[in-house]
């Protein structure tokens, strides 16, 4: 990379930083917005991997019909992608976290979410709200109602301070990337219940005992 190259980046990523810091309006209970803080960590639960695949097990778990088996299926790789490609592309780029984050309250957090860049909620925000509108093709309220709280999701990112602008914009386009992916590659019911089948039949360490 030639010196004009790597100056160009350098003012790019300092002006992210200058302008992410600016919007950083619930970093802490004493910033102008800290007030909303809550509501925004409201959000950040919302989305969190945890939250959604635990769901999505006891979806599968619970389902009744090959087709409601394959679609959690299918949010369960989706969320197994989505979680893979954030920990690469972070373990890559390695930018740390606006200064003023507050790391002591983020909620189940590996040492690789040191990293900022991209943001793991936005991508999840944007992969999940394109693939459940998908799923969902007349439930138009529900759709409003997705588009909403992804919006909210991947704004409050940057406003409590957790990531910069760049890692929120880098996160969305993974994200709609991943919905690309599983859109290629989503399972239909017979296929999925020849996976799922692979778990139920092999032997669990209770039948050895």
């Amino acid at each position: 990379m030639s010196k004009v190259e790597n100056n160009f980046l350098k003012n790019l990523l300092d002006l992210d930083k200058r302008i992410s810091l600016s919007l950083s309006l619930s970093a802490s209970k004493t910033s102008p917005l800290g007030y909303l803080r809550s509501h925004m960590k409201a959000l950040e639960y919302s989305c969190h991997g945890v939250f959604w695949i635990c769901g999505s097990i006891i979806g599968l778990w619970f389902s009744n019909t090959i087709e409601r088996e394959a679609f959690f299926f299918n949010i369960l790789l989706a969320l197994f992608l989505d979680i893979i490609s954030v920990a690469i592309l972070k373990a890559t780029l390695r930018r740390k976290r606006p200064s003023n984050n507050e790391e002591h309250d983020m909620f189940l957090t590996v040492s690789i979410d040191k990293m900022s860049c991209p943001s793991g909620h936005t991508s999840r925000a944007v992969l999940l709200t394109y693939l459940l509108i998908a799923s969902t093709p007349e439930w138009y309220f529900f759709h409003l109602i997705l588009m909403l709280w992804c919006i909210c999701t991947c704004a409050s990112r940057v406003l409590l301070g957790r990531h910069h602008v760049g890692d929120v914009l880098l996160g969305a386009v993974l994200g709609y990337i991943e919905y690309l992916i599983m859109d290629y590659v989503w399972a239909g019911p017979e296929t999925a219940e020849w996976y799922l089948s692979i778990f139920r039949e092999s032997p669990s360490i209770l039948d050895e005992l």
